[in-house]
């Protein structure tokens, strides 16, 4: 299968899922994808985001090498797709020690960011709430942030802002 040829077909869950399934568990065709995710272009790209939501789900270990190039990827502030699908993926994900730092930079200021869309704050929430477990430290901060960010959000954040609130005491 020509992965791009079948990326431009069409943006749909179906075509996606279908993706998902002719890679499976395979790293190789995996690879391939991973390859077009980083595509410059963002139609390809966003199709590509779509199709590995749906191989990682089903498949969660097949994003562990490329979890760091993920979060670096976050540096040059991709198109909202592109965000939206890498911060879902690694709210799931353990992330590596050399990369923790950049992302948690990344989860605050999409935080606290007036512009960022629901979803992106929302997992990025998650994310950040799962790296207190590693740097308690940060509870106090996160806290603040989040209380801050539920008075104006939207019911989506408000909620998991208040289950994050209560797991962080």
């Amino acid at each position: 299968m020509d992965l791009q040829k079948e990326i431009a077909k069409a943006h749909s869950k179906a075509n996606a899922q279908s993706i998902a399934g002719y890679i499976g568990k395979d790293t190789q065709r995996f690879e391939k994808l991973m390859e077009l995710f980083f595509h410059k272009e963002y139609k390809v790209s966003q199709r590509a985001a779509h199709a590995v939501s749906h191989c990682v789900d089903r498949h969660p270990k097949l994003l562990e090498p490329y979890i760091n190039q993920m979060i670096e990827n976050l540096r040059e502030d991709p198109k909202v797709a592109i965000k939206r699908n890498t911060v879902r993926l690694l709210q799931k994900q353990e992330i590596p020690e050399e990369s923790q730092g950049l992302l948690l930079d990344k989860c605050f200021e999409y935080l606290t960011s007036a512009k960022e869309t629901t979803a992106v704050k929302a997992f990025s929430m998650t994310i950040a709430h799962n790296l207190t477990k590693i740097y308690p430290e940060l509870k106090i901060e996160l806290k603040i942030v989040i209380e801050d960010l539920i008075q104006y959000a939207t019911p989506g954040v408000v909620n998991r802002g208040k289950k994050i609130l209560v797991e962080l005491g």
